[in-house]
């Protein structure tokens, strides 16, 4: 799946990703490829991508998380 994390101001993250876990704000949000359609606001905290074996950790300051046809986009 595809995860794009964009502000106001520019794309902060954008690739290809196995799992994204996101700071919910009713806890943490696990996502996998082909996750059903959703659409929730993110807590501040970390973001963290898994390609293969490769784990990357972005931090947010809140915002919004969409998933749809297989992309995650936060909006923060």
């Amino acid at each position: 799946m595809i995860l794009e994390i964009v502000t106001t101001e520019e794309t902060i993250y954008s690739g290809e990703s196995d799992i994204v876990i996101a700071p919910g704000v009713e806890g943490q949000l696990g996502i996998l490829p082909r996750h059903a359609p959703l659409l929730t606001a993110v807590a501040n905290g970390d973001v963290v991508t898994r390609k293969g074996t490769t784990e990357e950790i972005i931090p947010v300051t809140g915002g919004f998380l969409e998933v749809l046809n297989n992309k995650v986009t936060i909006l923060a």
